[in-house]
């Protein structure tokens, strides 16, 4: 069953911030992982400074990934933003550019 476009779009947009919220946590857990394994490292008990670089070095790739995959979470919300201002013909349009005139003000649609 579906629903009417417009009032999925709440739906959605309560969607994409819980992904996005939950993008963040996931971020932080690794950050968290890597300081908590760096201390260990700190510690007297472990024989070698470079113990565990291997397992930094993969975390550290991994919060990379998470980084780029929050930019394209962001890039994903801005076009749903962008989809939403279209179905939703009486949302402003002075912040789309294809909806701007010249002199910088808002067109009517026909």
């Amino acid at each position: 069953m579906s629903h009417p476009v417009p009032l999925a779009i709440p739906q959605v947009r309560n969607l994409i911030r819980t992904a996005e919220a939950k993008a963040d946590e996931a971020l932080l857990a690794k950050v968290e992982l890597m300081q908590g394994m760096l201390r260990v490292r700190q510690s007297a008990d472990v024989p070698a400074p470079h113990t565990g670089q291997e397992g930094l070095l993969r975390l550290g790739r991994a919060i990379q990934t998470d980084l780029a995959s929050q930019s394209d979470l962001f890039r994903a919300h801005s076009a749903l933003t962008k989809a939403a201002h279209e179905i939703w013909a009486d949302a402003p349009h002075d912040d789309t550019p294809d909806y701007v005139e010249p002199t910088g003000e808002a067109s009517a649609v026909a």
